[in-house]
């Protein structure tokens, strides 16, 4: 996690109740369709050095983290959840389609894939069992989402469809 992001998601622990649910309400939402008080919350979080273009990423990962309390700090990598969650057979067989046509999916201004990644997030916080996503890791991975020799999807689909997560336990 780089300086600023520590910076950022410390801001966003820092908030309140009004406030987190504010950015909470928006989850799944794009940047140009939040309201008011999810905006003004998430600027007073967003450190000032982050690049404009990459705001939408920034307002999306401070909104998912807000499902989530505060306090909770188990982390770990999205696509390492949804690996253990399909190899015990907590996630239906729909849900490996459902990752393949976001792995498919371009990050665009038009929110299509930020609503396909926020069902994904919120259907794992259901049946993680409080375990936190690592979204220093999917902001990282959200910013180098559309390059075009797809390192993230690459990456993703090796941690999901491989048994690489199924070794590394046996070891």
């Amino acid at each position: 996690m780089t300086e600023i992001q520590q910076r950022f998601f410390d801001q966003l622990n820092k908030l309140g109740t009004g406030e987190r649910a504010a950015l909470r309400r928006e989850a799944g939402i794009p940047i140009q369709q939040a309201d008011g008080a999810a905006l003004t919350t998430f600027f007073r979080c967003l450190p000032p050095v982050v690049d404009n273009r990459q705001e939408d990423k920034w307002f999306a990962i401070a909104c998912l983290r807000c499902l989530w309390d505060p306090g909770e700090t188990e982390e770990k990598p999205l696509p390492q959840l949804i690996a253990e969650l399909l190899q015990r057979s907590e996630l239906s067989d729909s849900t490996g389609h459902r990752i393949e046509n976001l792995l498919d999916t371009r990050w665009d201004g038009d929110g299509y894939m930020l609503t396909k990644l926020a069902r994904l997030v919120k259907l794992v916080k259901q049946k993680s069992g409080g375990t936190i996503i690592d979204f220093s890791g999917l902001l990282d991975d959200l910013i180098r989402w559309n390059f075009d020799t797809q390192p993230v999807q690459r990456k993703w689909a090796r941690m999901i469809f491989t048994n690489e997560t199924m070794i590394e336990e046996k070891e």
